[in-house]
């Protein structure tokens, strides 16, 4: 379908506006008696924030911000993350109780939340059950348990007590691997450092390798790592497996669960991809499904809201410059040169151009793992309008990196 030619300025001029400067988006400052989003979200029950980048140490601060206001403001009592529910069932026992060491916990967790920030806000959200120990945040993971390092350990600890001869091919089959929980295999293929065996093949052998060892068939928690780490990698995006809708279906009914199990209101911190409230193709997946966030406005209506962070233009790692959007992309329209940061409430009325530009389908840049700064133009999410993705903006102009606790020669 062909489109009008765009009125940019029209648009910059409501843009500038109608959006309400961010003054404060550090998320150790006060907060404001009147914070910008704090009215929006009066009859909400579940709020997505979805990121555009994981990676970046202003975005990821902007989103700790908006949950103290959830929290703080307006008594939200749950934060939703998709990882591993038993990682999280250790975030959230840390946050109630102080019990564990974080930075290990953080070790497991899925490898975007492994950095200073995260380990901000949880710390925070320890600091807040404290001062309410009868009112506290409570953390839930959306995706099962999967495998871990320890799940290597453990099968290769009962092959060197029960056939050490076998060991060196064990290692053979999961010393590749393992870089997985550092760095995705599909972000390897993508970076060119990836060993060449698909990872699923290097677990299966594994696996059967196990067959052959005496004792084995005494030691069901052995099998049972073993093939956990199969299904790990099975279910990996290089797998190519992966079925997205089923998967958006599925955390849904996790987020709605637990709704109507306590009556708490729930933050659902992830990527936009997860988030929106519409259907949407991801580029770089080159596959339209219906997104996590489309299926909890269906169930709850504008009980859920969905509020994106943005960004314009920065750098995430230290080797990775993200240039400025391309002209063809939605993030070029919302650049404001004068402003660092702004929020925007999406839903307010809007003059009849400016209205038919945040209804038509568009392109928003969205960095992940194999992002490519020389193909910048390929990363975005098309298919739908900026406001039938989202309800509010946080736009935010330059972006640092964030600061990675996993250690740099590790790093994929």
């Amino acid at each position: 379908m062909s489109h009008p030619e765009l009125d940019t300025a029209e648009i910059a001029r409501w843009i500038g506006d109608t959006a309400r400067p961010l003054d404060v988006i550090e998320p150790d400052a006060p907060l404001l008696h009147a914070e910008p989003l704090a009215d929006l979200v009066d009859e909400v029950v579940v709020a997505g924030i979805g990121m555009t980048t994981r990676a970046g140490r202003e975005t990821s601060e902007a989103a700790h911000r908006v949950l103290r206001i959830l929290v703080e403001q307006k008594g939200f009592r749950a934060l939703a993350l998709l990882d591993d529910e038993s990682v999280v069932a250790a975030m959230d026992e840390y946050a109630r109780t102080g019990a564990g060491d974080l930075r290990l916990i953080l070790d497991d967790a899925w490898v975007p939340w492994r950095n200073t920030e995260t380990l901000a806000v949880l710390e925070w959200a320890r600091e807040f059950n404290r001062r309410h120990p009868d009112d506290p945040l409570r953390l839930f993971g959306l995706t099962p348990e999967a495998a871990k390092p320890i799940h290597y350990e453990q099968v290769s600890d009962f092959v060197a007590a029960a056939a050490p001869e076998r060991l060196d091919e064990l290692k053979a089959h999961y010393e590749p691997i393992l870089t997985a929980h550092r760095s995705g295999e599909h972000i390897q293929r993508a970076n060119g450092t990836h060993p060449g065996r698909p990872f699923v093949d290097h677990a299966k052998d594994a696996l059967a390798l196990l067959d052959s060892v005496p004792g084995i068939a005494g030691a069901p928690e052995v099998l049972d790592a073993a093939r956990r780490i199969v299904h790990y990698h099975e279910s990996s995006t290089a797998a190519g497996r992966r079925n997205f809708a089923t998967e958006s279906a599925d955390v849904a009914d996790r987020i709605a669960d637990w709704h109507h199990r306590t009556g708490q209101r729930i933050m659902y911190w992830e990527g936009v991809s997860n988030t929106a409230a519409d259907r949407l193709t991801v580029a770089a997946l080159a596959q339209e499904f219906p997104t996590t966030g489309s299926l909890l406005r269906k169930r709850f209506g504008n009980g859920y809201l969905s509020l994106a962070v943005v960004f314009h233009h920065g750098k995430v790692r230290a080797d990775i410059d993200i240039p400025a959007p391309s002209p063809d992309f939605i993030d070029t329209v919302l650049d404001l040169p004068d402003r660092k940061s702004y929020l925007l409430d999406l839903q307010t009325e809007s003059p009849g151009a400016v209205h038919d530009w945040l209804h038509r389908p568009g392109k928003l840049r969205l960095i992940v793992g194999t992002y490519n700064p020389h193909r910048d133009s390929d990363h975005y999410v098309a298919g739908a309008g900026l406001a039938d993705w989202f309800d509010i903006l946080l736009w935010i102009r330059v972006i640092t990196p964030t600061h990675s606790l996993i250690p740099t020669q590790n790093r994929g």
